[in-house]
């Protein structure tokens, strides 16, 4: 009898260890729209389309003239595919949006800058210079 105790215990542990990982909370792209100082559509566009992957918790993206700089945040255990997910999230958003030079990135610094820069371009707190200024920045992280 007490080894079917622990054998149901087992068992619970090991349901309530696999959810777990399916309970991460969800989160939202910031949708920025047309009506800021660079239409940042396309990046949502492609927000949206990098966020449908599995693989993908997290995404952030601006566009600046003909380019998208995307952020992915792929899951812990698919960090062990970062090169397919880039290309495959690459492939997909040129697939939407093909009049565009896509940059796919999974790296931290990368994330940090979008994710500021993405901030103020919603608030109109930045003008057109200091964009392509920290444009460069992003770059240079790429490039790594």
């Amino acid at each position: 009898m007490k080894h079917h105790y622990r054998l149901i215990l087992i068992i619970s542990l090991m349901i309530t260890g696999c959810n777990i990982g399916g309970q991460g909370e969800e989160v939202r792209p910031l949708l920025i729209g047309a009506n800021k100082i660079i239409d940042q559509t396309k990046a949502d566009a492609a927000k949206q389309v990098v966020l449908s992957m599995d693989e993908v918790v997290e995404v952030k993206a601006v566009n600046f003239e003909n380019n998208i700089y995307i952020f992915a945040k792929v899951k812990q255990f698919d960090r062990f595919f970062l090169e397919r997910i880039r290309n495959e999230a690459h492939d997909k958003v040129k697939k939407r949006v093909p009049d565009v030079i896509v940059h796919v990135s999974t790296d931290k610094k990368v994330f940090l800058e979008l994710e500021k820069l993405e901030r103020k371009i919603n608030n109109d707190e930045i003008d057109k210079k200091t964009i392509e200024k920290d444009i460069k920045k992003i770059e240079d992280f790429m490039k790594g």
